[in-house]
């Protein structure tokens, strides 16, 4: 046990029954495979989720679509729902599949191209007012 003094900031990241509050919002998202057709040449997206911490937008592609070279203006975490991507970063190609996420820091160049009907979900972590 620490002796460091208790603080607000320091009750957050401690983990346990002293930890958090009763108060806040869950958001329980549903039906996010399959939300939109994909477009004949290109992926669809929409968005799933928006608040003041993050955004959420899922993308649908068939196989063969791609996202050219690109990047985010905030932290992103990338989560395949359904299928697999070939997803392209500066230093490899990363092959992401279900049950894998894959953490990108602010404006890092990437692109994605699917390698067969995918889900895919994209949660930008916004910066706190």
């Amino acid at each position: 046990m620490s002796n460091e003094p208790t603080t607000p900031e320091r009750d957050d990241r401690d983990h346990g029954s002293r930890a958090g509050t009763t108060e806040g919002t869950a958001t329980h998202l549903t039906d996010i495979i399959g939300r939109a057709e994909p477009f004949e040449n290109r992926p669809r997206a929409s968005v799933v989720h928006e608040d003041e911490t993050a955004k959420i937008v899922a993308f649908e592609f068939a196989e063969g679509h791609e996202l050219g070279d690109h990047a985010a203006h905030h932290p992103i975490l990338v989560q395949v729902l359904r299928g697999r991507v070939e997803f392209g970063l500066p230093d490899r190609t990363v092959i992401l599949v279900p049950g894998e996420v894959l953490h990108l820091t602010p404006r890092l160049r990437h692109s994605v191209r699917a390698l067969e009907p995918t889900t895919l979900t994209v949660t930008m972590l916004l910066p706190r007012a």
